[in-house]
């Protein structure tokens, strides 16, 4: 079975510097001259940046900082039937956005309103998310708080992927995850990357896999010529997750999804 292919979105210069990551993608997208971008982009603008990254190929995605996480819209667009997405994050991304905007914070909120999703699982969430309360009386979305049992938000999962049936599409924040094991500009969670991994494990034995995208980098200062020991060790910190999160996903995609669930152009 044919291994999915690995995109590297540069969204910034965050992703530039993880060279062992660099050198596994099949196809880098560059995306730093698109102002406009970063945290909130006007619709009509989004559909045009959209443009720019059709030459992607179906698979795994690297959207460098969460800035950028609205991104993910264009990816699940690109997926039939519709998925599940299951969106591993800190932050629920559920919030309003001022008319005609998409921002980082409102993208989830967006694709269920539009449909493009059949349901959305929030894994991970800070117990003090708005959404919490918004989403209990929408059964398209389930949101599991960092609070929450490994144990328990397994069960949830398996549970909802053998109800919804047909593919899941993977969407990661790693301020999803500790700050033992990754390292990002938002306020992060307490996952560790072994849960995040266990969780990858069982998405893939349940349900095929119809594409994912990791976002959550280091945001790296435009204007600083070198790196401090700060930027370093935390660049590092996050390659060192990235590279476990692709090599899980690679694994589990291979050994259970098929690359058929991308919309002819």
């Amino acid at each position: 079975m044919a291994l999915p292919a690995v995109n590297i979105v540069r969204s910034d210069e965050s992703l530039s510097f993880q060279k062992n990551l660099m050198k596994k993608a099949n196809f880098i997208l560059d995306l730093k001259g698109a102002t406009g971008l970063r945290f909130c982009s006007e619709k009509k603008y989004f559909m045009k940046v959209k443009q720019n990254l059709k030459s992607s190929k179906p698979g795994i995605t690297f959207l460098g900082p969460a800035d950028f996480h609205h991104l993910s819209a264009h990816f699940i667009d690109r997926i039939s039937p519709k998925p599940v997405l299951i969106l591993f994050d800190h932050h629920s991304d559920m919030l309003e956005s001022p008319n005609g905007y998409v921002t980082c914070g409102s993208w989830v909120a967006q694709v269920l309103a539009e449909g493009k999703v059949k349901k959305c699982l929030v894994v991970g969430v800070s117990s003090g998310d708005e959404a919490l309360l918004k989403a209990s009386s929408d059964c398209r979305a389930v949101l599991l708080p960092e609070d929450l049992p490994h144990d328990k938000m397994v069960s949830v999962i398996v549970e909802e992927l053998m109800k919804s049936g047909g593919p899941v599409y993977i969407s990661i924040d790693k301020d999803v995850l500790s700050q033992k094991d990754a390292a990002t500009n938002w306020d992060q969670g307490f996952m560790s990357l072994d849960e995040l991994l266990d969780f990858i494990e069982v998405i893939g034995a349940t349900a095929p896999i119809a594409g994912a995208d990791v976002c959550g980098e280091w945001r790296v200062p435009v204007d600083r010529v070198f790196f401090n020991r700060e930027d370093v060790e935390k660049t590092g910190l996050n390659e060192q997750a990235n590279i476990k999160i692709l090599e899980k996903l690679l694994k589990v995609w291979q050994k259970n999804s098929k690359i058929a669930y991308v919309k002819p152009e």
